[in-house]
């Protein structure tokens, strides 16, 4: 089944902070910053390159917790890659939704628009710098 232009299929959050150790078949050991997150999958800064379809295994971690999934990569692009969890055990899942809905919780837009940009805004900001 091809994965490639299909819609997301779960909320992602900035993951700030959160790493990633990617392994293949065909390259050595690669660190990554995950920029964004979801039960579904991630999106991984770095500069090593891998076969669209291909399966890696990651090993994430961050402040809140750490885990080990394997993935299929379904973009690359000068910045990174983007890959869809295969494995995700359902405890990890739930723990990801928690952090997700705290995230999401925390970031309530507020009723004026100002108020919207600005959280908005900070988020990207946020992010940007991580970079």
């Amino acid at each position: 089944m091809r994965v490639h232009g299909a819609r997301r299929l779960a909320v992602r959050i900035p993951a700030i902070g959160w790493k990633a150790n990617i392994s293949s078949g065909d390259s050595e050991n690669t660190e990554a910053k995950i920029v964004n997150l979801s039960t579904g999958g991630a999106y991984l800064m770095t500069e090593a390159e891998y076969q669209l379809d291909s399966k890696v295994n990651l090993r994430i971690k961050s402040s809140q917790m750490s885990f080990f999934v394997t993935a299929i990569v379904l973009r690359n692009d000068p910045y990174g890659i983007a890959v869809r969890f295969l494995d995700l055990s359902e405890s990890t899942r739930s723990s990801i939704l928690e952090i997700i809905s705290r995230f999401l919780s925390r970031t309530k837009p507020e009723s004026s628009v100002e108020e919207k940009t600005s959280v908005c805004t900070e988020g990207y900001l946020e992010l940007s710098c991580d970079l």
